[in-house]
C-alpha cells in the first residue's frame, strides 16, 4: 500500500504484484474512493473486473460496509445477476460496478447501461495474471479500448499475483497507454517443505497429520477426479474435511467455503477454484498434493496461508507414489522460493477473438467505419501487430456467414449479430452441463458434461462427487440421484491437467544427473538411481529411447507442451515409413507403438534429421490432415459464425473439411499456442544436433516405464479390502444366463451358483448368451471355471478383456482389483466402445 497509493493517487495506471493476502485490493480501492470522494460525476465512476462471480460475491462483501461508510454506491452484476436489479442498476447506476470480462461485453451494447459506462474514471482488473494469458483476457483487452471509446481515458490498475514477466503483463493491461510497475514479491516470507510418501495411504496419514497439528488447512489438487477421490477416502476415514470445485453447484460451494470460515472443518479439499483471492478465512497451513506443476501454482497456494503482516505463508508438497512427482515438487519449491516464476505469454493476433469482437462492435454501434474498428482493436496488445489485410480477410468471412454487411467503408449489423453475439458473450468453450440434484433434499449438488454424461450415465448407475457416492435415480433435463455406496467412478470433466513447462522438466532432468554423479545428494532420489542399475539415466542432457518389442518410450525432460509438438512429429514422419504409428506423451515421455519392430538407427536418425526451423510449418501440415485439432475446428468456426452454437458435433464433424482458409488456420494456429511448445522444441532438436543432448538406446527401463505406472497408481487410488469385498459380493450376485455350446440347454442364475457343467448333458462348454463372442465365453469358463464368471459378470468387461484378466493368474483380492480397474476403464471410455 505504501508504495502503489502515490502512484495511483498522481493518476498513473498500475500493475500491482504481491503475494496473496498482502492487501492488493485496498491498494487499489483506498486511493481510488479517495479521489472518487474528491470528484464530480455520474453514472459508473469505478469499474472492478474479476475473473470469477465467486470474487464478485467476496469483494461485494468486503467492500460494502467501505461504501455504506463512505456513501459510495456499490452493485455487483454477472450473469447470475437477477432480471430486477439489472433494471434498476440500468435507472440509478451504482457508483461502483463489480463486474466479470463477459459481462463488461453486454454492458457495452445496453443503451441505458452504456450510456452510464460514460462516466468511467477508473478501471480496477483483478487476478490480471489468470486473463492475460488466455481468450477470455484478450477479449476484455479489445473491450477496454471499446470502453475508452465511450468514457475517454481512464485509469488502468491491475491486480497481479506472482508473476515472471512484468513489462508484459503491463502492456496487456495498458494497451497503448504507459503504465506504472509495482512489484511487491520478496516482502512476504514463504515456507515450503516436500515429502515423499511411498503410496497414497500414507499419503492421507500425512495430511491427516497436518490437519491435527494446524488450524485450518487447504488442500489443493490439480484436478477435479482426484479431489473427489481423494475427498471420498478421507470422508470414509470421518476426516474433518470439505470438498470445493469448479464443477460443484454454487450452494454447494458457499456451502464448503462457509463451513471452513466458521470453523466447522478443519481442511477443505480444492482445486484452482481457491487459487485465487476468495476470502475463506485465515488458512495457516496449505497442502499440495503431488506437484503443482507449475511455480506460478505453489506460490499463488501457499500464499493463501499467512494472511497477516508479518507472518510466513507456509506449506508442504506431499509427492505421492512416484518419485518423479517427488524430483519435480523439490524442483518446483527451490524455484518459488528464489522467485524464479514462469513467464506470461500473450499470443499476438487470435482471430477467433478478432472475429469476436468485431461482431460485438457491430452490435455496439449499428454501423461503424472498417477504419475506426480496426484502429479500436488494434490498440489493444494481443493485437497491436495486426494487419489491416488480416482484419479485412476476418471482416470478409464474418460477412459470408451472414453476421455482419460491408457497405462501401463502414461495417453494419445484420439481425444474425444479435443472434451470434448472445450465444458468443463468453470466449470459453462450450461443454454442455446436466445438473445433479439430491432428490432427498432437492438440492443442486453439482454438474457432469455432457460427454461423461452419455457415455456413462444411466438409471442405476453410480458415480463420485462432493466426496461421496451417488446413484441416479432419474434422468431428463437434470440427473436426480440419492446417495449410495462406495463406488469407484468419478466423472470425467474437460480441461484439467496443468502442464509441466519446459524449464521444469529440464531442471528434473538436471537433478537427476548431478545425483547421479554424486554432485547433489537426496535419499529418496538416490533410491530412483539405484532401481536404474544397468540402465543409462536420462537427464538434461540424454534422451534414452527405450524398447519394449514393437513400442517405443522416448524418455526426455522436456515438458508437457514440448513432448506434444515431438511426438506429433515424430509420430507422422515415422508413420510415412512404417505405416500406421500411434503416438502420445507426458511430460518426461514420448510413446510410440509401431506396427512392427524397427531398427533403433531409423529413429535416431529421424530424430536427428529434423530441421528445427521447420517445425511449425510441420505440424501445421500434421494438424491439417489429422483429427487432433478437429474439435477446435469446431470451435473456431462458432466463433466465425459458421455454424450454430447447439448444433451437434456429431451432425457437423464432417464439415471441418469444408472450412475456409482463415477458420483453418485459426484452429491449427490456436492448437499449436495451446497444446504445444515449438520455440522450446526447436531449442531441443538444436541441442541434439550439435551434441549437447545425447542420444542413447536401451530396453525398457524403470524411468521408461514410470508414466505408465502413474496411470497405474492413479486408478489404484483409495481401493481397500472393504471396497473389494462389495465387489466380490456384488459380482457373485449377478444374474446370468448361460448356453451350452453342445446342446443347446439354456439356464438363468446367479454366477456364485452357476453349474460348470451343462445339466443336461455334462459339457463344460457353457457360454454367457448376452456376450457378443460367446464362444469364448465357453471357452474361458471352461479353462477357468467361477473365477471366469467372476470376471465376465464385471460392469463393462466382454471376452476378450477377460481373457488378459484371466491370463495374469491373479487370485483372490488381486483378481478383484483387476476387475475394478477394467470396470474404471471401462466408464470412462464407454461412448469409444458403444459406437462400434
Amino acid at each position: 500500500q505504501k508504495k502503489a497509493i502515490p502512484h495511483i493517487l498522481k493518476g498513473k495506471n498500475c500493475l500491482l504484484i504481491a503475494p496473496t493476502g498482502m492487501g492488493k485490493t485496498e491498494a487499489a480501492l483506498i486511493p481510488v474512493f479517495h479521489q472518487f470522494l474528491n470528484s464530480n460525476g455520474k453514472g459508473i465512476r469505478i469499474l472492478y473486473i474479476t475473473p470469477l462471480r465467486a470474487l464478485n460475491r467476496d469483494m461485494l462483501q468486503r467492500t460494502l460496509q467501505w461504501g455504506k461508510e463512505l456513501h459510495i454506491k456499490i452493485s455487483v452484476r454477472h450473469g447470475d445477476t437477477p432480471s430486477y436489479e439489472r433494471r434498476r442498476q440500468a435507472a440509478a447506476p451504482p457508483d461502483m460496478l463489480i463486474t466479470t470480462p463477459e459481462t463488461l461485453q453486454i454492458l457495452l451494447t445496453g443503451k441505458k447501461i452504456r450510456e452510464a459506462l460514460k462516466g468511467v474514471e477508473w478501471v480496477i482488473v483483478d487476478e490480471i495474471h489468470e486473463l492475460a494469458a488466455n481468450e477470455r483476457g484478450w477479449q476484455l483487452s479489445v473491450a477496454l479500448e471499446r470502453l475508452k471509446e465511450i468514457a475517454g481515458n481512464f485509469q488502468r490498475i491491475g491486480l497481479s499475483a506472482t508473476i515472471g514477466n512484468a513489462e508484459e503483463v503491463a502492456k496487456f493491461l495498458g494497451g497503448v497507454e504507459d503504465v506504472e510497475i509495482v512489484n511487491v514479491f520478496m516482502e512476504k516470507a514463504m515456507e515450503i517443505e516436500v515429502e515423499f510418501a511411498e503410496d497414497i495411504q500414507k499419503a492421507i496419514d500425512m495430511m491427516e497429520n497436518e490437519i491435527e497439528k494446524h488450524g485450518s488447512t487447504l488442500i489443493f489438487v490439480n484436478t477435479r477426479d482426484t479431489a473427489e477421490l481423494l475427498a471420498a477416502s478421507m470422508i470414509e476415514r470421518k476426516m474433518s474435511i470439505d470438498i470445493h470445485h469448479g464443477s460443484l453447484s454454487k450452494e454447494a460451494r458457499i456451502e464448503a467455503e462457509e463451513k471452513f470460515k466458521n470453523g466447522k472443518i478443519k481442511a477443505l479439499i480444492c482445486t484452482s477454484s481457491l487459487e485465487l483471492g476468495i476470502d475463506i478465512g485465515r488458512a495457516d497451513f496449505i497442502i499440495q498434493y503431488n506437484s503443482p506443476r507449475q511455480v506460478a501454482r505453489i506460490i499463488q497456494r501457499v500464499g493463501r496461508s499467512g494472511h497477516k503482516i508479518g507472518k510466513k505463508a507456509k506449506g508442504k508438497i506431499i509427492a505421492c507414489c512416484s518419485i518423479e512427482e517427488y524430483a519435480e515438487s523439490l524442483v518446483i519449491a527451490k524455484k518459488a522460493l528464489k522467485n524464479e516464476i514462469e513467464k506470461i505469454k500473450i499470443r499476438k493476433n487470435p482471430l477467433a477473438v478478432l472475429a469476436n469482437q468485431i461482431a460485438a462492435i457491430s452490435n455496439e454501434y449499428g454501423r461503424i467505419s472498417i477504419k475506426k474498428a480496426y484502429e479500436i482493436v488494434k490498440r489493444a496488445y494481443p493485437f497491436h501487430t495486426l494487419s489491416f489485410e488480416k482484419f479485412m480477410e476476418v471482416l470478409e468471412e464474418l460477412k459470408t456467414n451472414g453476421v455482419i454487411w460491408i457497405e462501401g467503408k463502414e461495417i453494419k449489423k445484420k439481425k444474425k449479430a444479435t443472434f451470434y453475439f448472445i450465444d458468443n458473450i463468453s470466449m470459453i468453450p462450450d461443454e454442455k452441463s446436466i445438473a445433479v440434484i439430491d432428490v432427498t433434499t432437492n438440492k443442486n449438488v453439482g454438474k457432469l458434461d455432457e460427454c461423461f454424461v452419455t457415455s456413462y450415465c444411466d438409471v442405476g448407475a453410480r458415480f463420485i462427487m462432493r466426496g461421496q457416492a451417488w446413484e441416479i435415480v432419474s434422468m431428463n433435463d437434470e440427473i436426480k440421484v440419492a446417495p449410495a455406496g462406495f463406488t469407484q467412478i468419478i466423472p470425467d470433466w474437460v480441461g484439467e491437467e496443468i502442464p509441466v513447462p519446459f524449464e521444469i522438466a529440464q531442471e528434473v532432468g538436471k537433478l537427476r544427473r548431478m545425483i547421479k554423479g554424486g554432485i547433489e545428494k537426496d535419499e529418496i532420489i538416490e533410491k530412483e538411481i539405484k532401481n536404474m542399475e544397468g540402465f543409462e539415466i536420462p537427464s538434461d542432457k540424454k534422451i534414452s529411447i527405450e524398447r519394449m518389442q514393437n513400442v517405443i518410450v522416448i524418455v526426455t525432460h522436456f515438458g508437457t507442451k514440448t513432448n506434444e509438438a515431438f511426438s506429433k512429429v515424430i509420430g507422422a514422419l515415422l508413420s510415412q515409413r512404417y505405416g500406421s504409428v500411434e503416438a502420445s506423451s507426458d511430460a518426461y515421455r514420448v510413446y510410440l507403438k509401431l506396427p512392427y519392430e524397427v531398427r533403433e538407427e531409423d529413429i535416431i536418425s529421424t530424430i536427428k534429421e529434423l530441421n528445427p526451423e521447420i517445425i511449425e510449418e510441420l505440424l501445421k501440415i500434421i494438424l491439417k490432415r489429422s483429427q487432433y485439432a478437429r474439435w477446435e475446428f469446431i470451435k473456431v468456426a462458432r466463433k466465425f459464425g459458421a455454424i450454430e452454437k447447439d448444433a451437434e458435433y456429431r451432425d457437423i464433424k464432417h464439415l471441418a473439411s469444408f472450412f475456409d482458409e482463415v477458420i483453418i488456420e485459426e484452429a491449427i494456429e490456436s492448437s499449436i499456442w495451446n497444446k504445444m511448445d515449438v520455440e522450446h522444441l526447436k531449442e531441443a532438436l538444436k541441442k541434439i544436433k550439435n551434441g549437447e543432448i545425447e542420444i542413447v538406446f536401451q530396453k525398457l527401463s524403470p524411468i521408461g516405464r514410470e508414466g505408465r505406472e502413474k496411470k497405474k497408481d492413479f486408478l489404484r487410488f483409495g481401493i481397500d479390502k472393504e471396497m473389494l469385498d462389495a465387489l466380490k459380493k456384488r459380482l457373485e450376485e449377478t444374474k446370468i444366463k448361460l448356453k451350452c455350446m453342445n446342446c443347446g440347454y439354456e439356464i438363468e442364475t446367479r454366477v456364485y451358483r452357476a453349474p460348470l457343467k451343462c445339466p443336461k448333458c455334462g459339457s463344460k462348454m457353457l457360454g454367457l448368451v448376452n456376450e457378443k463372442k460367446i464362444m469364448k465365453s465357453a471357452s474361458l469358463i471352461a479353462n477357468y471355471g467361477r473365477k471366469a464368471l467372476l470376471v465376465l459378470a464385471g460392469y463393462g468387461i466382454g471376452a476378450d478383456t477377460a481373457a488378459r484378466i484371466l491370463a495374469k493368474q491373479k487370485e483372490g483380492y488381486e483378481l478383484l482389483k483387476e476387475i475394478m480397474e477394467a470396470e474404471i476403464t471401462y466408464a470412462r471410455t464407454r461412448h469409444f466402445w458403444d459406437n462400434k
